[in-house]
């Protein structure tokens, strides 16, 4: 059973303010000055881009490059080293003030991994992988997992096929043998569906269906997996 992991695991968190003073800070240091509101609307517009490329195209947009737009738009340039240290914090903010699992995640996925292998399968924004698995393992929740693709490593993001197939390739399982469980009827649904893999639906509240994105089942949180007839066998 593979798993999303924002609003699926983690409920989701937004990091822009202390991405956008990272950014400013690191301008104010090369002599650079732009005021907040610039440094915020420049970042916004790199999110708004990461955005579209991964709807529109299912590919994992570098960190890097968005700093990189959001610079272009800034009519401003810093040093390769700088930059990468940015992008550094960027990911750090994830650590220093950690998302709140989803209620309820925590004993699920104690409870299935006794049973099944388990992986996470999900598209990390300005989050890289290498962050989210030392904080799990902080947690003590890494050891539950079996296989973790994450979309800045592999190139690709849901509903991308390929990022399914990475995961069932690490679990060591056909997708006849496999459930993915996520919260996005577009990403997680449509392509675990597209893998040949079952899927269940995450559904939060006033959530509608998409055409073309048909759940094998529906939950509203995730211990409801553990009543699942095909899961509970």
């Amino acid at each position: 059973m593979t798993f999303d992991l924002w609003n699926t695991l983690f409920i989701e968190k937004n990091y822009n303010e202390p991405r956008v003073e990272n950014l400013r800070d690191a301008l104010i240091g090369e002599g650079i000055s732009r005021t907040h509101d610039e440094v915020m609307r420049a970042h916004e517009a790199a999110t708004v881009r990461y955005n579209r490329v991964w709807a529109e195209d299912h590919l994992h947009l570098p960190n890097i490059e968005r700093i990189n737009i959001s610079l272009r738009l800034l009519r401003a340039e810093l040093p390769d080293n700088v930059k990468a240290s940015v992008a550094r914090r960027f990911g750090d903010a994830f650590i220093r003030d950690p998302p709140e699992l989803n209620k309820g995640a925590e004993e699920t996925i104690r409870s299935l991994s006794a049973r099944v292998k388990l992986g996470i399968i999900s598209d990390t924004g300005l989050t890289p992988g290498s962050t989210i698995r030392r904080f799990l393992a902080r947690e003590g929740l890494l050891d539950y997992f079996s296989a973790t693709v994450f979309s800045d490593e592999l190139g690709y993001c849901k509903p991308d096929v390929r990022a399914f197939m990475k995961a069932l390739e690490l679990l060591g399982a056909t997708p006849a043998e496999a459930i993915h469980v996520g919260d996005l009827l577009r990403t997680d649904v449509a392509g675990a569906k597209a893998a040949g893999m079952k899927a269940v639906w995450l559904k939060a509240k006033g959530a509608e269906k998409v055409e073309g994105a048909t759940p094998d089942y529906i939950i509203t949180s995730l211990p409801q997996l553990l009543e699942i007839e095909e899961i509970r066998a």
